[in-house]
């Protein structure tokens, strides 16, 4: 069963000599490679591709980390009740080269060539501002672009956005509570396609999604789980187990998964060879 899903271990705070450091937040692009957000007390370290890193001056408590592009990056402060800026553009010597406030109870952040697709949890949902949409497209600028509640008509309604993940193009994937479809939206057209998953998958909090499989980790009392399922179909199979804080990666990458530990951070790949055969 494991034998599916190929495992690498991209960073370890002992071999790159950080076991003082907590780590906070990771990013992984194949064309970029890898980006670590490490913390000690309060102070941040930005690691890339285990060669150099540096100090970043931030007031941040709940920091999200992803690449931009190899020369930007972009951090994201999950909590922000005063509303002050909490989204931050850094170049890759660590300077502020913009700033916005995306609301308060963030979930997730994705990026793409489209923007910064920004998810909240329960309590900026159930809150007040922009944090209410449960989905928001950003330019780099901080510009509503998209945003989920106001902009489609006919929506499942997000009480508390679980999981989201870069699908093709413009398009991303989203498994929101309560009722947990599988949504993939496409922020140009406005247009929204729903899929009935299996209540297995219910309450995930990494979904991936590749040609015709989309795979679930971290249900409901799963314990790692990870599942395959081949869309729109009724069966599924349990096809390994990953360990730590998971999250699916963007399509197109030759990984599907990233999960962080206290001590490590990995890539996980599903050998799958008809991913993208469409019958």
């Amino acid at each position: 069963m494991n034998d599916l899903i190929f495992d690498t271990l991209v960073f370890s705070k002992v071999e790159s000599n950080f076991e003082k450091y907590e780590i906070i937040d990771a990013d992984w692009k194949d064309e970029y490679g890898l980006i670590v957000l490490l913390k000690e007390k309060k102070k941040y370290i930005l690691f890339f591709n285990d060669e150099n890193f540096l100090s970043i001056n931030l007031k941040v408590d709940f920091p999200i980390v992803r690449w931009v592009d190899g020369e930007t990056i972009v951090i994201v402060d999950s909590r922000e009740e005063l509303k002050k800026d909490n989204v931050f553009i850094l170049n890759i010597d660590g300077k502020i080269v913009d700033s916005f406030n995306c609301g308060d109870g963030v979930e997730d952040v994705e990026v793409g060539k489209e923007g910064i697709w920004i998810s909240y949890f329960d309590e900026g949902v159930f809150g007040s501002g922009i944090s209410t949409e449960g989905l928001v497209l950003f330019s780099l600028e901080g510009k509503i672009i998209f945003r989920y509640h106001s902009d489609l008509l006919k929506c499942p309604i997000i009480d508390d956005c679980y999981a989201i993940s870069k699908g093709k193009g413009s398009s991303i994937w989203v498994f929101p509570y309560s009722e947990f479809p599988l949504l993939q939206l496409y922020p140009e057209s406005r247009e929204i396609k729903i899929y009935k998953v299996p209540v297995k998958f219910r309450g995930s909090h990494a979904i991936s999604i590749r040609g015709k499989y989309a795979y679930f980790c971290g249900g409901y009392d799963s314990k790692g789980k990870l599942y395959c399922w081949e869309i729109g179909k009724e069966k599924y199979e349990m096809i390994g187990r990953i360990d730590g804080i998971t999250r699916g990666l963007a399509n197109g990458e030759s990984n599907h998964f990233m999960s962080i530990s206290d001590k490590f951070i990995r890539l996980h790949k599903i050998i799958k060879d008809d991913e993208f055969n469409f019958s």
